[in-house]
Protein backbone atom coordinates (compact mmCIF):
# COMPACT_ATOMS: atom_id res chain seq x y z
CA UNK A 1 0.00 0.00 0.00
CA UNK A 2 1.68 3.89 -1.12
CA UNK A 3 1.52 6.53 1.47
CA UNK A 4 -1.50 8.23 -0.50
CA UNK A 5 -3.45 5.22 -0.05
CA UNK A 6 -3.02 4.90 4.08
CA UNK A 7 -5.24 7.87 4.97
CA UNK A 8 -7.81 7.75 2.74
CA UNK A 9 -8.51 3.96 3.49
CA UNK A 10 -8.29 5.06 6.81
CA UNK A 11 -11.15 7.78 6.39
CA UNK A 12 -13.17 4.97 4.71
CA UNK A 13 -12.94 2.40 7.74
CA UNK A 14 -14.11 5.14 10.04
CA UNK A 15 -16.97 5.88 8.07
CA UNK A 16 -17.57 2.30 7.95
CA UNK A 17 -17.36 1.99 11.87
CA UNK A 18 -19.86 5.24 12.36
CA UNK A 19 -22.36 3.64 9.79
CA UNK A 20 -22.82 0.06 11.82
CA UNK A 21 -23.10 2.35 14.73
CA UNK A 22 -26.21 3.83 13.49
CA UNK A 23 -29.80 2.33 13.40
CA UNK A 24 -30.05 -0.02 10.24
CA UNK A 25 -33.24 1.09 8.21
CA UNK A 26 -32.18 -2.19 6.22
CA UNK A 27 -30.04 -5.46 5.47
CA UNK A 28 -29.05 -7.27 3.25
CA UNK A 29 -27.53 -9.94 0.95
CA UNK A 30 -26.49 -9.98 -2.91
CA UNK A 31 -24.47 -12.11 -5.17
CA UNK A 32 -23.61 -12.68 -8.91
CA UNK A 33 -21.08 -12.97 -11.48
CA UNK A 34 -18.38 -10.00 -11.97
CA UNK A 35 -16.50 -9.72 -15.49
CA UNK A 36 -13.26 -8.49 -14.72
CA UNK A 37 -10.26 -7.63 -16.75
CA UNK A 38 -6.97 -5.48 -16.16
CA UNK A 39 -5.16 -3.08 -18.09
CA UNK A 40 -1.09 -4.20 -18.56
CA UNK A 41 1.13 -0.96 -19.42
CA UNK A 42 4.82 -0.86 -19.76
CA UNK A 43 5.78 2.58 -18.73
CA UNK A 44 9.32 2.61 -20.40
CA UNK A 45 7.59 2.71 -23.83
CA UNK A 46 4.14 3.37 -23.49
CA UNK A 47 2.94 -0.21 -24.58
CA UNK A 48 -0.38 -1.43 -23.81
CA UNK A 49 -0.13 -5.36 -23.36
CA UNK A 50 -3.40 -7.44 -24.75
CA UNK A 51 -5.95 -8.69 -22.53
CA UNK A 52 -9.12 -10.82 -22.28
CA UNK A 53 -11.92 -10.72 -19.57
CA UNK A 54 -12.37 -13.25 -16.63
CA UNK A 55 -15.29 -13.94 -15.20
CA UNK A 56 -16.02 -14.92 -11.20
CA UNK A 57 -18.09 -14.69 -8.29
CA UNK A 58 -19.05 -11.64 -5.98
CA UNK A 59 -21.06 -11.82 -3.16
CA UNK A 60 -21.72 -8.77 -0.86
CA UNK A 61 -23.45 -8.62 2.76
CA UNK A 62 -24.93 -4.34 3.43
CA UNK A 63 -26.26 -2.63 5.83
CA UNK A 64 -28.60 0.86 4.77
CA UNK A 65 -29.01 4.06 7.56
CA UNK A 66 -29.28 7.60 7.51
CA UNK A 67 -32.43 7.46 5.33
CA UNK A 68 -34.26 10.45 3.84
CA UNK A 69 -37.20 10.47 1.52
CA UNK A 70 -35.35 9.86 -1.38
CA UNK A 71 -31.68 9.43 -0.27
CA UNK A 72 -30.11 6.49 2.37
CA UNK A 73 -26.26 5.50 2.56
CA UNK A 74 -25.35 1.99 2.75
CA UNK A 75 -21.75 -0.07 3.32
CA UNK A 76 -21.35 -3.26 1.35
CA UNK A 77 -18.71 -5.79 2.55
CA UNK A 78 -17.94 -8.44 0.28
CA UNK A 79 -15.69 -10.65 -1.91
CA UNK A 80 -14.62 -9.95 -5.62
CA UNK A 81 -12.54 -11.76 -7.82
CA UNK A 82 -10.71 -9.95 -10.39
CA UNK A 83 -8.06 -10.88 -12.90
CA UNK A 84 -7.37 -11.18 -16.47
CA UNK A 85 -5.97 -13.70 -18.95
CA UNK A 86 -3.33 -13.03 -21.40
CA UNK A 87 -0.91 -14.49 -24.31
CA UNK A 88 1.54 -11.77 -24.05
CA UNK A 89 5.00 -13.39 -22.56
CA UNK A 90 7.77 -10.62 -23.14
CA UNK A 91 8.32 -7.56 -25.02
CA UNK A 92 11.66 -7.12 -26.60
CA UNK A 93 12.89 -3.95 -27.85
CA UNK A 94 15.96 -3.80 -30.78
CA UNK A 95 17.90 -0.86 -30.41
CA UNK A 96 19.90 -1.60 -33.18
CA UNK A 97 17.31 -1.55 -35.54
CA UNK A 98 15.29 1.72 -34.60
CA UNK A 99 14.15 0.55 -31.62
CA UNK A 100 11.66 -1.96 -33.03
CA UNK A 101 9.11 -3.61 -30.96
CA UNK A 102 8.80 -7.31 -30.66
CA UNK A 103 6.05 -9.03 -28.95
CA UNK A 104 6.38 -12.78 -28.19
CA UNK A 105 3.45 -14.47 -27.96
CA UNK A 106 3.05 -17.75 -25.83
CA UNK A 107 -0.30 -19.63 -24.36
CA UNK A 108 -2.73 -18.00 -22.97
CA UNK A 109 -2.15 -17.55 -18.66
CA UNK A 110 -4.82 -16.92 -16.40
CA UNK A 111 -4.07 -14.14 -13.28
CA UNK A 112 -6.86 -14.08 -10.32
CA UNK A 113 -6.45 -11.46 -7.93
CA UNK A 114 -9.64 -11.70 -5.10
CA UNK A 115 -9.83 -9.15 -2.62
CA UNK A 116 -12.36 -8.09 0.28
CA UNK A 117 -14.61 -5.11 -0.66
CA UNK A 118 -15.61 -2.76 1.81
CA UNK A 119 -17.66 0.19 -0.04
CA UNK A 120 -19.71 3.05 1.28
CA UNK A 121 -22.77 4.52 -1.18
CA UNK A 122 -24.76 6.84 -1.27
CA UNK A 123 -27.98 5.50 -2.81
CA UNK A 124 -31.00 7.85 -4.16
CA UNK A 125 -34.39 5.97 -5.07
CA UNK A 126 -37.43 6.48 -6.88
CA UNK A 127 -40.68 5.28 -5.17
CA UNK A 128 -42.86 3.70 -7.85
CA UNK A 129 -44.66 1.08 -5.37
CA UNK A 130 -44.55 -1.47 -5.70
CA UNK A 131 -41.01 -1.34 -7.82
CA UNK A 132 -37.76 1.16 -6.51
CA UNK A 133 -35.26 2.06 -9.07
CA UNK A 134 -31.98 3.61 -7.56
CA UNK A 135 -28.71 4.36 -8.44
CA UNK A 136 -25.33 4.19 -5.76
CA UNK A 137 -21.97 5.97 -5.93
CA UNK A 138 -19.27 5.86 -3.71
CA UNK A 139 -15.35 5.16 -3.00
CA UNK A 140 -14.21 1.46 -2.49
CA UNK A 141 -11.58 -0.28 -0.58
CA UNK A 142 -10.06 -3.32 -1.61
CA UNK A 143 -7.88 -5.77 0.77
CA UNK A 144 -5.55 -8.20 -1.07
CA UNK A 145 -6.66 -11.96 -0.24
CA UNK A 146 -5.12 -14.23 -2.40
CA UNK A 147 -3.14 -13.83 -5.94
CA UNK A 148 -2.50 -17.03 -8.23
CA UNK A 149 -1.61 -17.36 -11.74
CA UNK A 150 -0.80 -19.62 -14.64
CA UNK A 151 1.75 -17.04 -15.84
CA UNK A 152 5.74 -17.99 -15.97
CA UNK A 153 6.31 -14.57 -15.06
CA UNK A 154 4.31 -14.30 -11.59
CA UNK A 155 4.22 -10.76 -9.78
CA UNK A 156 6.88 -10.91 -6.64
CA UNK A 157 4.94 -7.80 -5.27
CA UNK A 158 1.50 -6.09 -5.31
CA UNK A 159 -0.34 -3.73 -3.58
CA UNK A 160 -2.57 -4.89 -0.40
CA UNK A 161 -4.79 -1.79 -0.44
CA UNK A 162 -6.39 -0.76 -3.19
CA UNK A 163 -8.39 2.61 -3.60
CA UNK A 164 -11.51 2.55 -5.91
CA UNK A 165 -15.06 3.77 -7.22
CA UNK A 166 -18.47 2.12 -6.94
CA UNK A 167 -21.37 2.95 -9.57
CA UNK A 168 -24.08 1.58 -10.45
CA UNK A 169 -28.11 1.27 -10.53
CA UNK A 170 -30.68 -1.53 -9.34
CA UNK A 171 -34.66 -1.98 -9.83
CA UNK A 172 -36.13 -3.38 -6.63
CA UNK A 173 -39.63 -4.96 -6.04
CA UNK A 174 -41.09 -4.82 -2.48
CA UNK A 175 -42.93 -7.25 -0.83
CA UNK A 176 -44.32 -6.49 2.43
CA UNK A 177 -40.94 -5.97 4.78
CA UNK A 178 -38.85 -7.75 2.07
CA UNK A 179 -37.28 -6.20 -1.35
CA UNK A 180 -36.49 -8.24 -4.27
CA UNK A 181 -33.73 -6.60 -6.53
CA UNK A 182 -31.01 -6.58 -9.53
CA UNK A 183 -28.65 -4.12 -9.72
CA UNK A 184 -25.42 -3.24 -12.37
CA UNK A 185 -22.90 -2.13 -10.73
CA UNK A 186 -18.96 -0.79 -12.83
CA UNK A 187 -16.20 -0.85 -10.28
CA UNK A 188 -13.09 1.09 -11.67
CA UNK A 189 -9.76 1.40 -9.55
CA UNK A 190 -7.82 4.24 -8.88
CA UNK A 191 -4.77 3.18 -7.35
CA UNK A 192 -2.85 0.28 -9.33
CA UNK A 193 -2.09 -3.76 -8.18
CA UNK A 194 1.39 -3.11 -8.89
CA UNK A 195 3.55 -0.06 -10.05
CA UNK A 196 6.86 -1.08 -10.33
CA UNK A 197 8.99 0.31 -13.23
CA UNK A 198 8.49 -0.47 -15.84
CA UNK A 199 5.03 -2.32 -15.40
CA UNK A 200 1.71 -0.71 -14.52
CA UNK A 201 -1.55 -2.72 -13.89
CA UNK A 202 -5.10 -1.59 -13.25
CA UNK A 203 -8.34 -3.20 -12.29
CA UNK A 204 -11.58 -2.86 -13.93
CA UNK A 205 -14.71 -4.57 -12.86
CA UNK A 206 -18.38 -4.96 -13.86
CA UNK A 207 -20.77 -6.59 -12.11
CA UNK A 208 -24.55 -8.38 -12.04
CA UNK A 209 -26.14 -9.03 -8.97
CA UNK A 210 -29.61 -10.26 -7.79
CA UNK A 211 -30.20 -9.73 -3.85
CA UNK A 212 -32.67 -9.63 -1.11
CA UNK A 213 -33.35 -6.38 1.42
CA UNK A 214 -34.84 -6.80 4.63
CA UNK A 215 -36.52 -3.56 5.52
CA UNK A 216 -36.24 -2.68 9.40
CA UNK A 217 -37.33 0.19 9.82
CA UNK A 218 -38.30 3.58 8.29
CA UNK A 219 -40.62 2.89 5.43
Amino acid sequence: MNRRSLPIALLLLACTNGLFAQKPSSLGLKGGVALANQSYRITAIDLELDTKAVTGPTLSIFVEAFKLPHFSVQLDVGYAAKGSTTTTKSVTVNHLDNDRITINEGEAARSDFTYLSVVPLARYRWELEPFCPYVLLGPRVDFHLRYGTESEYPLEEQNQTILGLSMGAGLEYKIQNLGLFAELQYLPDLSPVIHEEPLLINNNMLSLCLGIRWIVSGE
